[in-house]
């Protein structure tokens, strides 16, 4: 969770995180990052949210309206009545980071750096698995573990 421009308090901050986290797993989604900032408009709540599947939509729409109509049915005014939420899922060219990251894209294409002895390598690969400590890939049939560890940076690859 990110604050900026504390126009909102912490435990305002950790009221939206605990609030919202319940409504994305109704919706089969875990909250993967929560920003909360203020602007000339007022309060900007973004809330990224994700799963293996990958969210829809209208999960994401879902999501939206039910914590909205939480704020609205709260006596303790939560945020401000002007205040504007985005719903969003992670993104396919955002990096790839924690396990949760890897698991979700198992299968798919990734462009990876890893950190070198004298220097950085490029390896791309099918995702096969994905552990807490380590990934397996296939390059050119054959299959790579690689220690997350060693992993400087991972995005997905994009065909075209």
């Amino acid at each position: 969770m990110f604050i900026k421009k504390e126009k909102i308090t912490v435990d305002q901050a950790e009221i939206v995180e605990k609030t919202i986290k319940p409504i994305a797993e109704k919706f089969g989604q875990e909250v993967v990052d929560t920003v909360i900032t203020s602007n000339s408009k007022g309060i900007l709540v973004r809330v990224t949210v994700g799963s293996k599947k990958g969210p829809m939509v209208s999960d994401l729409a879902a999501i939206a309206k039910e914590f909205r109509k939480f704020c609205e049915a709260s006596e303790n005014g939560i945020l401000p009545e002007d205040y504007q939420l985005e719903v969003s899922s992670p993104g396919i060219d955002r990096e790839l980071k924690s396990f949760k990251d890897f698991y979700w894209n198992e299968g798919r294409l990734l462009k990876i750096l890893l950190k070198g002895e004298d220097k950085n390598i490029n390896v791309e690969g099918m995702l096969n698995k994905a552990f807490e400590d380590k990934i397996i890939i296939l390059v050119d049939d054959e299959e790579k573990e690689i220690r997350t560890e060693d992993i400087i940076k991972a995005k997905i690859k994009i065909k075209f």
